[in-house]
């Protein structure tokens, strides 16, 4: 056996382990797709693909080890996988695609390689619990509410690879205290920063030339905003 088919085992909600043999090298779509019972998967060096919705509404998966063989992981591959507490994205994955981790409300932690060029649309979006996050200069594209939601969030670093910050990436992460802003950025989109209520100062640097509407809408604590540009546009 080689790979496992779609929705193999959607729906079996009574499964609790999975052991995967060495002989797979794709999990496809929706595989594992509801499995709500689902706590322990072992991922095998010889898996390369891990399809869309593998593991869908797996509320109850709290570990799950992504091998360094693996070099795609689908949309909304862990959305809804309530209880998984922290994730090593291995270095051969080039995009977290769109909704990957969407809704991971226990995850608090997560690495994400120098092999990383961009961060798909609302793929952390609902992470409630996420503390902490580093972006490596690799990403040069971050899509529209990336972050959103992720209320624990203390601090962010963007990288100087990136140019845009786009619509709502960081709505509503009501903890975010600091930010930095890097000279590479040259427009910050409609709600980027919209209720992050604990933003307290923000340096816009040089670089950017648009600033669009709503990008601090109800961030009530924002007492010093720093635009270095003379020749910003808002829009």
């Amino acid at each position: 056996m080689t790979s496992i088919g779609w929705s193999a085992f959607s729906g079996c909600n009574s499964l609790t382990s999975v052991t995967i043999p060495n002989s797979v090298t794709s999990i496809r779509d929706n595989t594992f797709y509801g499995c709500v019972s689902l706590k322990n998967v072992v991922i095998p060096n010889s898996v390369t693909n891990i399809g869309d919705n593998a593991f869908y509404g797996c509320v109850s998966l709290k570990n799950v080890v992504i091998p360094n063989s693996v070099t795609n992981i689908g949309i909304y591959a862990f959305q809804n996988c309530e209880e998984l507490m922290s994730v090593t994205i291995p270095d051969g994955v080039t995009s977290i695609e769109e909704g990957v981790f969407y809704n991971c409300r226990s995850l608090t932690s997560v690495t994400i390689p120098s092999s990383v060029t961009s961060i798909g649309i609302i793929a952390f979006c609902n992470c409630s619990g996420l503390t902490s996050v580093t972006i490596p200069n690799s990403v040069t594209s971050i899509k529209s509410n990336a972050f959103q939601n992720c209320r624990s969030l203390r601090s962010v670093t963007i990288p100087d690879s990136i140019e845009s910050i786009d619509y709502g990436t960081f709505y509503n992460c009501s903890g975010l205290t600091s930010v930095t802003i890097p000279n590479s950025v040259t427009t910050i989109k409609m709600s980027a920063f919209s209720s992050c209520r604990a933003l307290t100062s923000m340096t816009i640097p040089n670089s950017v030339t648009s600033i669009e509407e709503n990008v601090f809408e109800k961030c009530i604590s924002l007492s010093e905003l720093f635009i270095e540009s003379k020749t910003v546009e808002y829009v």
